[in-house]
């Protein structure tokens, strides 16, 4: 056999000694078939060619490169990040997009600023987000996937809190504009309704303090308050946020006097002219209405017994079922006070007509107290009611249609019945026949006379 050349002989004995180990044969073998440097970050892995790759497995790339990032491997598992939610990325064999061995300043990232989508990232760029240079966010330096996605991080030294409402700004804004709130104030212990939805938050967080805020309406409208503190702070105990200037309190469901009539119309100071909560308001009727006392106090403070808040003037006292003198006639036309001339609780009246009509009586008392035996209500002098056929006169023709005061010209006792004392002025006779005229008249007519036989 020929001699063989330097080299073969070097290899033919150094064969067996590099096929004792399989894992030193597969290393030397792959060295030898390396097509190029690494990357620069790992270049420390580079004579260590089992880290990426298993010999004669070409699928186990992927596994390896996990085992060593495994933040990127926990989202695929997880379904996080940019990795973990492209579902055309986390099932795709890593060196299908992270091409090694192409030298030290290779670009295995491959990442494109301009046409990446962000949507694919746990941060979807909205809002004023969207325009954002990707280096405001991604410092230098850093991993992309390092950047933080909460708000204080990026907006601290623009914050107008100055971190006194802490670090969750999205709880209040969001990203179309950082002046824009959105804070749900219907979670505090001070829901907004009416007009204070309306309201800036400035309006009431002042110097920009939002913790601790006073909620009393003291606090915010004491400016407003037209009853100047007279009726306490408790402004919600008759305003509400809808509306200012309208009450909404129930004062007929929350108090023992319910407003009617004039009184629902009458303005709160009018009878509230002190505070609410210091002291109770009286709820008699002379409390306010004193002054417009028409009786100055003689029948007392009961005013609605005769009363009523729908019309002060008009009485409503029933005399005819309160009382045991019913009003008729003309006493149903005249004035209380023509009759009670008193205390209308602590005197008692005298029922008959004389203790009233004293002054009236055209008869000067000759005929008693009881004129009720020859009037009514209906007119003290319109019509006489006296039966005289009661008396030992009765009267019969023409003496029935004649006036009392024909026959009664000062006193209705003691009158004589006999004709001749009414009529000697018209006797014929001249008292030629005597004073007994029935023997030949009767009362029909006076000229008519009959045969005294």
């Amino acid at each position: 056999m020929a001699r063989a050349r330097p080299a073969v002989r070097i290899a033919y004995w150094c064969l067996p000694l590099l096929l004792a180990s399989e894992r030193v044969q597969a290393t030397w073998i792959e060295s030898l078939v390396m097509p190029g440097d690494v990357v620069a970050k790992h270049a420390h892995l580079e004579r260590e060619c089992a880290k990426c790759h298993e010999p004669f497995d070409k699928g186990a790339q992927s596994r390896l490169c996990r085992a060593c990032h495994t933040d990127v491997a926990a989202d695929v598992d997880g379904g996080r990040g940019f990795h973990g939610r492209d579902e055309s990325v986390g099932n795709r064999a890593c060196p299908s997009c992270h091409t090694e061995h192409k030298g030290r300043a290779a670009d295995i990232v491959r990442l494109d600023p301009k046409r990446f989508d962000h949507r694919a990232t746990d941060f979807a760029l909205r809002g004023k987000h969207v325009g954002v240079a990707c280096e405001a966010c991604h410092v230098a330096g850093k991993r992309r996937r390092e950047a933080s996605t909460l708000c204080n991080d990026c907006h601290a030294r623009t914050d107008p809190h100055a971190g006194s409402l802490g670090a969750r700004c999205a709880n209040c804004h969001d990203e179309s504009a950082w002046k824009t709130v959105r804070f749900d104030h219907q979670s505090t212990e001070f829901p907004l309704e009416g007009r204070h939805r309306e309201t800036r938050c400035d309006r009431c967080h002042d110097s920009k303090r939002y913790t601790e805020t006073a909620t009393r309406c003291a606090a915010c409208h004491a400016r407003d308050d037209k009853h100047r503190g007279s009726l306490g702070n408790a402004c919600q105990s008759c305003h509400t946020p809808r509306k200012w200037s309208g009450t909404g309190f129930d004062h007929a469901r929350r108090t023992h006097f319910p407003l009617l009539g004039r009184h629902s119309a009458a303005a709160c100071d009018k009878c509230h002219s002190a505070a609410v909560a210091v002291r109770l308001t009286p709820t008699a009727c002379r409390s306010c209405h004193e002054r417009d006392d028409a009786h100055h106090g003689q029948f007392g403070a009961a005013c609605e017994s005769c009363h009523t808040p729908v019309d002060w003037r008009r009485p409503t006292f029933e005399h005819s079922q309160r009382t045991r003198y019913p009003l008729r006639g003309r006493h149903a036309e005249i004035r209380c006070t023509d009759c009670h001339r008193g205390d209308l609780h602590t005197l008692r009246l005298d029922p008959s007509c004389y203790a009233c009509h004293r002054n009236d009586d055209v008869h000067h008392g000759s005929e008693g107290a009881q004129c009720a035996n020859c009037h009514d209500e209906h007119g003290w002098s319109r019509r006489v009611l006296f039966d005289h056929a009661s008396t030992a006169f009765p009267l019969t023709g023409a003496h029935a249609r004649i006036a009392c005061t024909q026959c009664h010209q000062s006193s209705f006792k003691n009158i004589a019945r006999e004709c001749v004392a009414c009529h000697a002025r018209e006797d014929v006779h001249h008292g030629k026949e005597g004073p007994q005229c029935e023997r030949c008249h009767d009362a029909a007519t006076f000229r008519v006379a009959r045969d005294p036989r």
